[in-house]
């Protein structure tokens, strides 16, 4: 039946955006939605056959030879709405409000989902809890959080996050919450909110129907605090807690010794605290977090008893999904955090993007779901089954009890007996995607399976680049496609996974400047079609044999091609390089009437798209020369595409032009460096995010007497008494010469360390005289903190390109997802 109206409730019990994430199909409601580069609707035929009956769709998608043959779909509800998010969002505020369990709504810059964990950890004894899956607290995240749900929960945690103007009040609806934790304010998204105060004031919108506000008392937060609430919400009441002000509602005490700490809440008027545990957590951001935790979990009605009890249990949360390299051509994901039926649909999709290799799964016993175990089992077995996993590995006693519901399963009592009985030695060139609670170490399993490389590492923020490839998408709108530089390992970020980024994110063409490069790429699953820079004449068999493309930039080189495409009898898709002015390679404009004339007679060769190089596109000064090298091109392209009889795509913007000449957009622009957050331009710095983060660690701490030098040549010396601490990187792993004594700095424990002596070739040493709290084993920032990687580069006089690239392929490279 289709339906030209919103449901006022679902008939399924799951919900769906994803056509990949679908483990019940008779029992979900599959929402088709309308992206950028992607159209949900393309999937709901191939859905209805594998068995889905409920379809939410968008009036303007719904076209009329699917809805024709909808018609005949049997026992089929599909609902013809005008936006499927709204519909989404108005559906689970229908769900929410059939429900009288207290609520939490937790919102803020920083530490919401951390919040949201330790929330649950403390409360999980008392209460049956829902919270929201990893960090779901978006306009679609939310919805489908609080459409989890069930009467047996006693107790709803949920995050909200926002970006733009007017979204708050749309979660507020959704989850309207009880009881509000307001978290800490820092700078995330700021660059859409004309202050400080008018972004704080928008996250307050959450709270307009709650009875209790929880919040840190701070010169900039109080004021917008109280003005905005008086405004929204008057009754609510405001429990603001200090460190400092012993007259705000509560007085909290922090005492810090050594690796743990001592809190005290105290409200005002009264003697003695009514909360007073002992935690492992010693940093202030940690203290600040589970002190909302805390007062939130004692408004809830929790003893200090209780809290005693269940503080020992809150330990810092990794937030992070980490994508490494294995051992035995193995590749490891490892997503250890949120162990639960939730997180493990989020996780298991991450197979698709490694098809070529087999499918591993490491889970361990799922602990404090609130299901009991025959069920619980039945739906984990019922989620993997058509994942086409060829080994599943369980670790603990639930799970050995159980296993008799999965197929190709091995259990194991421990990690420890796993990794003794050396089964794991089996594995090989798979894609191993590990799920385990902490109790169970399996970080003993990740150890024995990962490469052994260098404690330094580099550390690729998937979520950041997939945030700044969106910002392009909106910048270039609609109708220009983007052509990822890939080449030199895509900047030293690790070509493959960075491509299948770029791949699932819809990009139109990757570039690489060799053809090996892209033989690698494809033999990793890259099916995008991929430019070659610098084809070699003797290679254009494994060209044509890995569908790569070359670049064709001078007449020779055209001969060739030709001569290839003639006897093979191939047609082949180049690409036409251009020299508008850069003088490196490409077609002179002297050259074109000949190309045309050449062209024209080699109808083998299609070619793609027509290309120049900008030389200063990022420079003011320049701005005139720029200008000139766009105008030739659109001039000699055009004349090119009227002469060949059909349209190539045509491309001369790279990053900086993107932003300083949109003009230059036309058919494609070709995205580099900006899409790691690096940009010249004041508007993109601020709407970008950063994606690379280099990190090593200390390796030993010496106190250095006055007029003691340091390092080879002698060069690093101290006036007075101070202190060094050695960090295991050098010029070997990328770490320029030109950085030693004093010329480059490291961030540990927040503060900037400048280096002294020479930069070695493994190792180089920093003055850390100022630090009181350093050990072996702090972790030391190169860029990617405080320091960006700008400045990086500036302070060794080159530029991010060059520090990018001549980081040392002994250094790991760690993908990371928040």
């Amino acid at each position: 039946m289709i339906y030209p109206n919103e449901p006022v409730q679902l008939k399924s019990t799951f919900i769906s955006l994803d056509s990949r994430q679908i483990y019940e199909p008779a029992d979900t409601a599959f929402f088709a939605v309308r992206g950028l580069h992607h159209d949900g609707h393309q999937y709901v035929e191939s859905l209805y056959h594998k068995g889905v009956r409920e379809f939410i769709v968008e009036k303007a998608a719904w076209n009329s030879s699917l809805a024709e043959k909808a018609k005949s779909w049997n026992n089929t509800s599909i609902w013809v709405v005008n936006n499927s998010i709204e519909t989404l969002q108005h559906i689970a505020h229908v769900h929410r409000m059939a429900f009288r369990l207290p609520v939490v709504g937790i919102t803020g810059s920083n530490g919401k989902t951390i919040c949201k964990e330790w929330l649950f950890k403390l409360t999980k004894s008392k209460f049956q809890v829902v919270r929201s899956p990893k960090s779901f607290n978006s306009q679609i995240g939310v919805p489908l959080s609080v459409w989890g749900i069930k009467t047996h929960h006693r107790l709803g945690i949920f995050e909200a996050g926002i970006s733009q103007k007017d979204e708050m009040s749309r979660l507020e609806a959704i989850i309207r919450p009880e009881f509000g934790i307001l978290t800490h304010i820092g700078e995330a998204h700021g660059k859409n909110f004309e202050s400080e105060a008018a972004k704080l004031s928008e996250k307050l919108n959450l709270f307009r129907h709650s009875k209790k506000l929880i919040y840190r008392v701070t010169p900039n937060t109080t004021p917008v605090v109280i003005e905005t609430m008086q405004r929204n919400n008057p009754t609510c009441e405001l429990v603001g807690w200090s460190t400092t002000d012993t007259n705000q509602s509560i007085f909290v005490y922090w005492k810090i010794t050594g690796k743990s700490s001592q809190l005290k809440f105290q409200k005002r008027n009264q003697s003695e605290p009514f909360i007073s545990v002992q935690s492992q957590l010693h940093d202030e951001a940690s203290l600040e977090n589970l002190s909302h935790c805390l007062i939130q979990a004692h408004l809830l009605g929790m003893s200090n008893e209780e809290l005693t009890t269940a503080v020992m249990g809150i330990k810092p949360i990794s937030m992070r999904l980490e994508i490494k390299e294995g051992v035995r051509n193995n590749q490891l994901i490892d997503d250890s955090y949120n162990n639960d039926i939730d997180g493990l649909k989020l996780a298991l999709p991450l197979f698709k993007r490694y098809e070529e290799k087999k499918k591993v799964l490491i889970i361990s016993d799922f602990i404090e779901t609130g299901i009991d175990e025959d069920t619980l089992y039945q739906q984990i077995a019922q989620l993997i089954v058509h994942q086409r996993i060829e080994k599943i590995i369980g670790i603990g006693s639930q799970i050995e009890r159980n296993k008799h519901y999965f197929q190709h399963i091995d259990t194991y009592a421990t990690a420890e007996t796993f990794i003794e009985s050396g089964d794991l030695n089996s594995l090989h060139d798979s894609i191993i995607l590990l799920k385990g609670a902490r109790k169970y170490a399996f970080e003993k399993i990740v150890n024995a399976l990962e490469t052994k490389t260098h404690c330094t590492q580099l550390e690729i923020n998937l979520d950041a680049l997939q945030h700044n490839l969106s910002y392009y998408r909106k910048t270039i709108g609609h109708s220009t496609k983007i052509m990822g530089m890939v080449k030199a390992q895509a900047y030293g970020a690790g070509a493959v996974e960075i491509a299948k980024i770029l791949q699932s994110q819809g990009i139109e063409y990757l570039t690489v400047a060799y053809a090996d490069e892209g033989v690698l790429l494809r033999n990793n699953g890259i099916y995008t079609p991929i430019m070659v820079m610098n084809p070699q004449v003797e290679e254009f068999d494994k060209m044509t044999s890995y569908a790569l493309e070359p670049e064709i930039y001078n007449f020779s080189l055209l001969a060739a091609i030709d001569e290839y495409s003639t006897n093979q009898n191939k047609n082949i898709k180049i690409h036409i390089k251009l020299d508008t002015g850069m003088k490196r390679l490409g077609f002179e404009m002297s050259d074109i009437p000949q190309l045309m004339h050449e062209l024209k007679q080699m109808p083998q060769l299609w070619v793609v798209s027509i290309l120049s190089h900008l030389a200063a596109s990022e420079n003011p000064k320049h701005k005139a020369f720029t200008e000139q090298q766009i105008a030739q091109f659109k001039e000699a392209s055009q004349a090119i595409s009227d002469q060949l009889g059909y349209k190539p795509l045509r491309h001369i913007a790279n990053s900086a032009a993107i932003q300083n000449y949109p003009e230059a957009h036309l058919d494609m622009v070709r995205l580099g460096i900006s899409m790691y957050g690096i940009s010249g331009n004041s508007v993109e710095k601020t709407a970008l995010e950063n994606v690379l983060s280099l990190k090593t660690y200390v390796s030993q701490i010496k106190n250095v007497a006055k007029g003691e030098t340091v390092g080879y040549g002698r060069i690093g010396q101290f006036e007075e008494d101070g202190k060094i601490a050695t960090l295991a990187i050098g010029y070997a792993d990328g770490y320029s010469r030109a950085l030693g004594n004093g010329q480059g700095h490291f961030e540990i424990n927040g503060h900037i360390c400048p280096t002294i002596g020479s930069i070695c070739m493994d190792m180089c040493m920093v003055d850390v005289s100022t630090l009181t709290e350093i050990k072996e084993g702090d972790e030391a920032i190169v860029f990617g903190g405080k320091i960006q990687l700008a400045a990086f580069a500036k302070a060794a006089q080159t530029i991010p390109y060059e520090m990018m690239t001549s980081i040392s392929s002994r250094v790991k490279r760690i993908y990371i997802r928040e």
